[in-house]
C-alpha cells in the first residue's frame, strides 16, 4: 500500500473523494510517493530519476535525517548527465543556502540554464526570485511571465503561483475570482496546495462568503491529494484555534505529525511549539529543539526567529549568543524584514557578534522601509537621541508616527517625548513625510 492509497488509510474516511486523484506528470515527484526503499534501490542502482527523488527526499528530511550535502551530490550526478531539472535543483540549492553559500545570483544563473533546456521548474525559481526581490530588483511582471512560461510547460504548481499573485494583487489588480478558479485548476491535477489555497479563500472570506466549515473541508481533501503536507499543517491549525471545529489541541498534534513526517517545514514548527508550550502533548523542550532545528534547516523562517529566541534567551537550550545569532541571520538572508531587523539589533548590542552599529542601523533602516513597525520604532529613537545616526528630531518623529500607525505600544511615547521643543513647521513636515511613505514591499 503505498503513495495516495498509504495516505488515505493513514487518514480515514475523510479522504475518501481523493481516491481518484489524476496521475502525476513529473516523474521524480511520483517516484517520490513510492516507499522510500523503492526509491534508495532504484538511485542505488544509479536510476537518474531515483537519485534525484531520493535527493528530494534527503532534502526535506522524508530519508531520515536531513541531508542537504548528500543531495547535493545527487543533483550534481543528474545535471551533469544533462538532466535540466537537477540543474534546477542546483539553482534552488544556491537560493536556499543548502549545502552551499546561498547566492541568488548562481541562483538565477543555474535557473536560467535549466529554463533554457525547459525545466519548468527552473521557470517557477526564476519567478520567485522576480517575486521576493532576491538577488534582482522585485519585478511582479517578471515573475507572472516565468509562471505563466512554467504552466504552459505543464508545471501543476504554477497555477498555485499565479493564484497567488492575484488574490494578493501584486503587480496586478487584485482578483479573487481568478485567484479562486486558479487554485481550482491546481486542485483538480490532485495538488493538495491547491486545495489549501482555496481552503484559506474561504477561511478569510476572500471572494466568497466566509465559511470556516468549507475550508476544513477543502484542507480535508488536500490532505491526500499530491503534496499533502501543507493542507496537515492547516488541518491542524484548525484544531490548534478551533476554526470550523471543536478545538482539540491533541487533534492539532497528530495532524502536525502527519505532515511534519511527509517533510513539510511549518508543520515540524507548529509540532515543535506544541511541544515547548505543552499544548496538545507533555512538554518535551529537547524534542521541541531537534524538530523546530529541522524546520530551520528547511529555511522556515519563523523557526530560525524561533531558534534564535531560544539561543539568545536560554529556553530549553542553554544560551548561546553566537547560535542566537546564526539563525538571526539566516531568517535575514532570507530578507525576512523581522530578521533584518532582528540582526540589525545583535550587531548594534554585540549579540553573538561584535557591535557594529553601522550595518546594525542599516539593517534596521531597511526593515522601517519595508514597513515593520517595531524596526521603524527603534530607527525613530536612534535619530532622536543621534544613536549611530545623527541627530534628527524631524526623521525621528516620522518614524515614530509610522510605528504607531503599524501598532507599535511604545511609539506614542517616543512621539511625545521628541515633540518637545520641535517647531511647529518642523512637525508638519514630519507628518508631511509620514503620508507620502510607501513601504519598499
Amino acid at each position: 500500500m503505498t503513495g495516495v492509497l498509504f495516505l488515505i488509510a493513514m487518514l480515514g474516511s475523510a479522504a475518501t473523494p481523493s481516491a481518484s486523484l489524476p496521475p502525476l506528470k513529473n516523474p521524480v515527484e511520483a517516484l517520490e510517493e513510492r516507499p522510500l526503499a523503492e526509491v534508495q534501490a532504484l538511485a542505488d542502482r544509479g536510476d537518474l530519476l531515483g537519485q534525484m527523488a531520493l535527493a528530494d527526499m534527503l532534502n526535506d528530511g522524508r530519508a531520515g535525517a536531513i541531508d542537504h550535502v548528500r543531495a547535493l551530490a545527487l543533483y550534481q550526478r543528474a545535471a551533469a548527465a544533462g538532466n535540466a531539472d537537477a540543474l534546477a535543483d542546483l539553482g534552488f540549492m544556491s537560493q536556499m543556502g543548502w549545502a552551499v553559500p546561498q547566492d541568488y545570483a548562481a541562483a538565477m544563473t543555474q535557473y536560467r540554464k535549466a529554463a533554457d533546456q525547459g525545466s519548468s521548474d527552473a521557470m517557477i525559481g526564476l519567478g520567485e526570485l522576480y517575486q521576493g526581490g532576491l538577488g534582482v530588483t522585485r519585478d511582479y511582471a517578471q515573475a507572472m511571465a516565468w509562471y505563466q512560461k512554467a504552466q504552459a510547460a505543464g508545471n501543476i504548481h504554477a497555477a498555485d503561483y499565479i493564484g497567488h499573485l492575484y488574490s494578493g494583487g501584486y503587480g496586478v489588480p487584485q482578483d479573487y475570482a481568478k485567484a479562486m478558479a486558479l487554485y481550482q485548476a491546481s486542485a483538480d491535477a490532485g495538488n493538495g496546495a491547491g486545495y489549501e489555497n482555496l481552503g484559506s479563500l474561504y477561511a478569510q472570506g476572500n471572494g466568497v462568503a466566509k465559511d470556516e466549515g468549507k475550508a476544513v473541508e477543502l484542507y480535508r481533501l488536500g490532505a491526500v491529494a499530491h503534496f499533502p503536507g501543507g493542507s496537515m499543517t492547516l488541518v491542524g491549525e484548525v484544531y490548534a484555534g478551533g476554526k470550523g471545529v471543536a478545538k482539540d489541541e491533541a487533534e492539532a498534534v497528530k495532524w502536525y505529525r502527519q505532515g511534519a513526517a511527509l517533510g513539510n517545514r511549518a508543520a515540524m514548527y507548529e509540532l515543535a511549539v506544541a511541544l515547548e508550550k505543552g499544548r496538545g502533548v507533555d512538554i518535551d523542550l529537547e524534542l521541541s529543539r531537534v524538530w523546530m532545528s529541522k524546520a530551520a534547516d528547511l529555511s522556515d523562517l519563523a523557526a530560525q526567529i524561533h531558534l534564535g529566541n531560544m539561543y539568545a534567551n536560554g529556553i530549553g537550550v542553554p544560551i548561546d549568543t553566537a547560535r542566537a545569532f546564526k539563525w538571526y541571520k539566516a531568517a535575514a538572508d532570507q530578507n525576512d524584514k523581522y530578521g533584518q531587523f532582528v540582526l540589525g539589533y545583535a550587531y548594534i548590542n554585540g549579540v553573538g557578534t561584535p557591535v557594529d552599529r553601522p550595518k546594525g542601523i542599516a539593517l534596521i533602516q531597511t526593515s522601517a522601509q519595508r514597513g515593520y513597525y517595531v524596526a521603524q520604532n527603534i530607527l525613530g529613537d536612534c535619530y532622536s537621541t543621534g544613536t549611530g545616526v545623527p541627530q534628527d528630531k524631524r526623521i525621528a518623529l516620522k518614524w515614530l508616527i509610522l510605528a504607531a500607525a503599524g501598532g507599535d505600544k511604545y511609539a506614542p511615547t517616543g512621539i511625545q517625548n521628541v515633540e518637545i521643543g520641535m517647531s511647529a513647521e518642523d512637525i508638519a513636515k514630519a507628518n508631511t513625510e509620514v503620508s507620502e511613505f510607501k513601504p519598499m514591499d
